[in-house]
């Protein structure tokens, strides 16, 4: 094939490609996440167990924004609660509305008052509803997903049945726990972490494809309780022009990620 008619075709591709995430994103707004404290942890849920009563139940939406049951598209929901792990069981801390205020919700009688008896320990109502399987949240892009703070996790998908699994409740009691806690991060751990690369301009698009896509394995040498510092060791190839390409992306000397996206080498 002639070889401009290849240089067209590719040209072509990535046009559409960009169109298609484009349209893509603009009909996909990320949600905000619940909160669930374990211990002295925050995990962040993109798996919502209030809502599976209130779908079960047919129980109305917690708060009213004017019109709406809901203040913007990033959180159709209406609300963020709060989750606590009470003994072995999952707990409803709070519920807030998304309002300059905080408004809360008082969860015994808004669950009572719609025909739902719930189920109270210490005060709190048990999501003895709750059944699932959460797994890490993979919609952040490998780009940037290590940089995050937050740890999230999400119900169990079949496009993410590769993740390894966090969390398991039936019946609202938490029948498996995963997460390694950061503290379990010690000074002098080797870690691997995929990276995702972008580059702009044509020559790096047809010399090395869109993006470079890499497993960076580092030396853990400082652990801040949220973060570990690596010691770059390897970049996942031995290629020298690839090499400069990552490190003109990442800080080297200073490369902060969080280890939970991360894998342990034993």
């Amino acid at each position: 094939m002639d070889f401009k008619i290849i240089l067209i075709m590719k040209q072509l591709f990535l046009i559409l490609l960009v169109i298609f995430l484009a349209v893509s994103t603009a009909f996909s707004t990320e949600q905000t996440p619940d909160k669930l404290i374990i211990g002295r942890d925050t995990i962040y849920l993109k798996s919502f167990p209030l809502d599976y009563v209130r779908v079960k139940h047919k129980i109305k939406a917690p708060f009213d924004y004017g019109k709406y049951t809901f203040p913007h598209t990033g959180c159709y929901r209406g609300y963020i609660a709060t989750w606590q792990i009470i003994g072995e069981f999952l707990t409803l801390k709070e519920v807030q509305k998304i309002d300059s205020v905080g408004t809360q919700l008082n969860i015994i009688e808004y669950l009572s008052s719609s025909g739902y008896t719930p189920k109270i320990i210490n005060g709190y109502v048990v999501a003895d509803w709750y059944s699932d399987t959460l797994r890490l949240y993979d919609f952040f892009s490998e780009n940037f997903a290590y940089k995050l703070n937050e740890f999230y996790v999400s119900k169990e998908y079949s496009r993410n049945r590769d993740k390894k699994i966090e969390l398991i409740f039936e019946n609202g009691k938490l029948i498996e726990n995963n997460i390694v806690p950061i503290e379990d991060y010690k000074v002098g751990d080797t870690l691997y972490v995929n990276t995702q690369h972008y580059f702009q301009g044509w020559w790096d698009i047809w010399e090395l494809g869109y993006n470079i896509k890499s497993q960076l394995k580092g030396v853990v040498r400082e652990n801040n309780g949220k973060m570990v510092r690596l010691e770059i060791i390897s970049y996942g190839t031995d290629k020298k022009q690839r090499i400069r390409k990552i490190q003109n992306k990442i800080n080297s000397n200073n490369f902060w990620a969080n280890p939970r996206y991360c894998k342990k080498m034993e």
